[in-house]
């Protein structure tokens, strides 16, 4: 059973705004749609949208604070995140689109807005919701409390601090986005989009360990020409972790 309260209460950064906004997106999203109300329901759902990108700006806003983004390479990682997030989000633009704008003008002779639709569309909205933010965060939380400050993982030290969710949270996000498809866009159906992670053997902890912190710098200058000054003597040269870490971009 979904309870935002809970998630708000056992979060280990404050999510009330993302909390609030969901309150408001789920009575909107949950209008009754009929026949007789369907321009009533339309209306419902496009206000549960504006909620809905309300709650990632929120999250995303959460994220970017220099408690959290302590290096450049956190910075990279906080960007990709949004890039990704982003990407999904298109998608939804142009459910939308196919929904409830294109066959809705006026003037257009094929008028095809129906139940169907505006029902397709709401349970659109509701998987973004439920599966993008509230389950990412549910994983993400979960994970990070049953950390231990100052285990091991990966041969790394971890300290127990929103930086830590942060890649907890990127890494729960990956696999949900590549879930619903929302890497795959932009008109490209195969490769990767900037920034993307293979799934394997990629984790939270491997990306926060040396090895990945370099394997971020130089998967960015790859992509953008600028060079990230990583700490190289605590890379072991044995590590091939940066050669299996991210992929090349599908051109």
């Amino acid at each position: 059973m979904i309870s935002w309260i809970d998630l708000r209460e056992r979060s280990p950064i404050d999510i009330s705004n993302i909390v609030s906004n969901a309150g408001s997106f789920n009575s909107l999203v949950g209008v009754r749609i009929t026949v007789q109300n369907l321009d009533k329901a339309k209306k419902s759902l496009m206000e549960a949208r504006t909620k809905l990108d309300l709650m990632v700006v929120c999250l995303r806003q959460l994220l970017s604070d220099r408690t959290i983004l302590k290096t450049r390479t956190d910075e990279i990682l906080f960007e990709w995140l949004g890039d990704n997030m982003g990407r999904c989000l298109k998608n939804l633009d142009e459910k939308e689109e196919e929904f409830l704008i294109k066959y809705d003008e006026v003037n257009n002779p094929i008028k095809r807005v129906g139940v169907s639709r505006v029902s397709a569309y709401a349970k659109e909205l509701k998987i973004i919701s439920e599966s993008l933010i509230y389950a990412s965060l549910l994983k993400s939380i979960k994970e990070y409390e049953e950390l231990k400050d100052g285990e091991k993982i990966k041969g790394e030290i971890i300290i127990k601090e929103p930086r830590t969710f942060l890649y907890i949270l990127f890494q729960v996000l990956q696999v949900t986005l590549n879930l619903l498809g929302g890497l795959a866009r932009e008109g490209k159906t195969m490769g990767l989009k900037k920034g993307q992670v293979s799934s394997m053997p990629t984790t939270w902890a491997s990306m926060m360990a040396p090895n990945g912190q370099k394997a971020i710098a130089d998967k960015h200058k790859q992509e953008t020409g600028e060079e990230i000054k990583v700490d190289e003597y605590l890379i072991e040269k044995n590590d091939n972790i940066n050669d299996n870490l991210f992929e090349d971009e599908d051109e």
